[in-house]
């Protein structure tokens, strides 16, 4: 195997990078901060079963995460020229102990050089036994 990356997996490396700085909440690495990587018609379905709309998510992501977040099992798929669809599993320190997990999906266009999150959906997974 040659170590020359696919355009496939420099685009999966980009956004995974993204993906990881809003999940810790991270604006450091994101050319523009939040405001930069949104869209403008952004919306998210979280796991409490909330509707998010750009605004309201741009004003909780100026509160740092209670615990830290882990993002694995990250796959990127190409969907259409200029439109991927990201699928991975979060999992999120619980201040005095435990973790939750969650299954999430993102998707992202390319808009004015750079990639914008259009919609992202958190699904909580079965870490609670009475769930």
């Amino acid at each position: 195997m040659s170590g020359r990356r696919s355009a496939d997996d420099t685009l999966a490396a980009e956004l995974f990078r993204l993906e990881v700085a809003l999940a810790g909440r991270d604006p450091t690495g994101i050319v523009g901060g939040f405001e930069g990587v949104l869209d403008d018609g952004f919306l998210e379905f979280g796991v409490s079963g909330r509707v998010w709309d750009r605004e309201a998510t741009l004003t909780a992501l100026v509160d740092p995460p209670a615990g830290g977040v882990t993002v694995g099992d990250f796959t990127l798929t190409v969907l259409a020229d200029g439109v991927a669809l990201a699928t991975y599993r979060s999992i999120s320190d619980v201040p005095g102990g435990g973790v939750t997990e969650g299954l999430r999906s993102s998707i992202w266009i390319r808009r004015e050089g750079g990639w914008r999150l259009r919609f992202h959906q958190g699904t909580r997974t079965g870490t609670d036994p009475a769930a």
